[in-house]
Parts: C-alpha cells; structure tokens; sequence
C-alpha cells in the first residue's frame, strides 16, 4: 500500500533536534485528500482598499540611531521587538538582542507593510521603515472568516503568514515553503497513509518535488513533539494538504527552503498548534493565482515517484540528487493578489540608543 509520509512515516535517521527538513508528500498515489474542502468555492469578486495611509503632521515620532540589524543590542532593539509583539508578530523575547527570530519577524514585516517579495527583504531596520513602524497598523485578512472563526492565509511569495481569528491577527510569522525543485533519495517507510505500522519497513530509492501548492484546505491532522520522517524531522505539524504540514523547524531561510511543508520558527511551532483547529481553513497564495482558481490538479502535491537511476545496493546512506526544477518555484518579483489590509492610525513610541555587538 502506497504511504504518505506526512500521514505516518519514520526515517532511518535519527535527529538530534530538528533540521528544518519535513515529510512533504511521500507517496505514489494520491488517493482521497483529507484536507480537500468544498470545490466549488469561488475568488471574491470585490476587494477593499490594500493599505490605507492617514498621515498625522502632529503626530510625535522617535528616529533611530543608526540602521538596526542582526548581531546588535539595545534599547532600540529592543523597542523593535515590542513593536514587533504589538502586531502580532513573535521575534522571540523582547530583550534587546538583535537574534535570528528578529530578524525573521522583520523580513515577514517587510513583506506584508512594504509588500517586498522573500528575494528582496533586508531584515534591517532603517530610520525610514521605523517610522511606518511607529503607527499603529492593523492587519487584515484576504479572506474574511467572520465573527467566531479561525483561519490561516499563507503567502508564497512574501514567505509570510498569518493566522486570523475573528478576522484579526493572532499570528503573523515567516515562513520558508517548498523549493519547487526535484530530489531524489533512498527513505524507510514504517507505516501506511493512515498511519498504521507496516509489517516490516520499506526502503525506496524515490525522487519527489518540493512542491507546496496553492489553493484552499483545512487542517486536518497533528502529531505533538518531535515528528521523524523519511526525509527529515519537524516538530508539531500541523496538516493541511496530503503530507504538507505547518511545522517547526531550526531552519526557516528568508526563501524556500523546505520539501512542501511549511516551515515555521520552533519557538512559535511550541504553540502554534493551539491557534489552529481542525477543520479550520488554510489559503495558500503562490503569487500567481487565487486560491479558489487553482484546480485539483493544482492543489495536488506531486507525489513520489521511483527513481529512474535507482541501483540495486542496499545500503543506508541517502543520497540527494538536485536535478533542473521541475515546477515553477513561487515567483520572487511579481503577483496578482492583494497583500493582508493595512490600515493606520496615530501613536507615539518610545526608543532610546543601540549599540553594536563586538
């Protein structure tokens, strides 16, 4: 029986800690899709304003010291961060170090306000983007869920997302998604799609796509903690499409990165699955078309497929094979959907002086 590896797969490897690798969609027949909702919903055909700007002379406004980035320290750091918390982003704890989980805030910040696509993010703060900081900007979604409802929009090509209930934010995170390239590699394959243990492992020499597609869904599946599969590790996914799960991973590059699933930062990932319900909505935007519009077929992850230079050894050892991409990797400069609404207001917010790390 062919198995989907998100669905119930262990590797071979054993993981000391999570690599930032994931399950994907590892399986030679799609069969049925739990996370499939109906098919015949259908793109809004009115939109609101993207972003709305109310300019406000009087308003009062610090400026920074000096550019902000990774590897410095203080009070304006720090001022970042708690700004960063105040919208609904999590750069990690407010104290002033500039770390890795600030600057991924940041580069999601840069592409939902300035809707800079992933190639084109700094993960620097400079005077200039302080002061659109500085307002209080409220985000909204593309999708309304309505009064009682939770819903995830997922945004390829800002490798951004966020997740709303009564159609405010109650996260905003970076992502890194599917690559869109092709691999090839020799994985043990413990259970079936359902997750039930095999009689006996079964070692493939396989290639895939690290495809993450776009489309609607819906959640429909999660495993706590440490979660092993044939192609690497994550931690509390989330499924939503087949194999492809939101999960935490310790790497989460400002591109895709990932082989489908949706790689999140571990320290969200320890609560992220408290926000989600199954049954809850997931859009996923791949920068060209609207979720409701992509087909069936486009909605599919592309599932494994034997390896066409697969060779009779019986060894351990996996090996990876990075061949020309087979799909089209979510577009880095241009889109026809709207970014989240953004709208403003006034406010005042204090910062003091950075210093640079040695």
């Amino acid at each position: 029986m062919p198995a989907i590896a998100a669905a119930g797969v262990l590797g071979v490897v054993v993981f000391a800690g999570f690599s930032g690798n994931d399950d994907a969609s590892n399986a030679s027949s799609p069969g049925t899709n739990p996370g499939a909702v109906d098919g015949s919903l259908t793109a809004p055909t009115s939109t609101v304003a993207q972003v709305v700007v109310v300019t406000d002379p009087a308003q009062q406004k610090t400026q920074l010291s000096q550019t902000l980035r990774r590897g410095m320290f203080g009070d304006e750091v720090k001022a970042m961060q708690q700004r960063l918390k105040d919208f609904g982003f999590d750069p990690g704890p407010v104290d002033g170090q500039f770390g890795s989980g600030t600057e991924q805030a940041l580069w999601a910040f840069e592409g939902l306000v300035k809707n800079l696509k992933y190639d084109q993010q700094t993960g620097e703060l400079t005077d200039e983007l302080w002061q659109v900081m500085q307002d209080p900007i409220v985000f909204g979604p593309r999708r309304q869920g309505g009064a009682g409802n939770t819903h995830m929009e997922i945004y390829l090509d800002l490798q951004a997302a966020i997740v709303f209930t009564d159609d405010k934010p109650t996260l905003i995170t970076h992502i890194s998604s599917g690559t869109g390239e092709q691999w090839c590699e020799i994985i043990t394959q413990d259970t079936d799609e359902y997750g039930v243990p095999l009689p006996e492992p079964v070692k493939k020499d396989v290639c895939g796509i690290s495809k993450t597609p776009g489309g609607v869904f819906k959640f429909y599946r999660r495993v706590a903690g440490n979660r092993q599969g044939p192609l690497g590790g994550m931690y509390n996914p989330v499924y939503f499409n087949y194999g492809i799960a939101v999960h935490g991973a310790r790497n989460v590059p400002d591109e895709p990165a990932s082989h489908g699933c949706i790689r999140i930062p571990m320290w969200i990932s320890e609560y992220f699955p408290s926000l989600v319900s199954n049954g809850n909505r997931v859009y996923v935007w791949d920068g060209v078309k609207e979720p409701e519009q992509q087909s069936e077929k486009d909605m599919l992850p592309v599932f494994n497929f034997k390896n066409p230079d697969a060779t009779t050894t019986t060894s351990t050892t996996t090996t990876t094979t990075t061949l020309p991409p087979a799909t089209t990797k979510p577009p880095a400069t241009t889109t026809t959907t709207a970014k989240p609404v953004v709208t403003t207001t006034s406010s005042t917010v204090a910062v003091a002086t950075t210093t640079t790390a040695p």
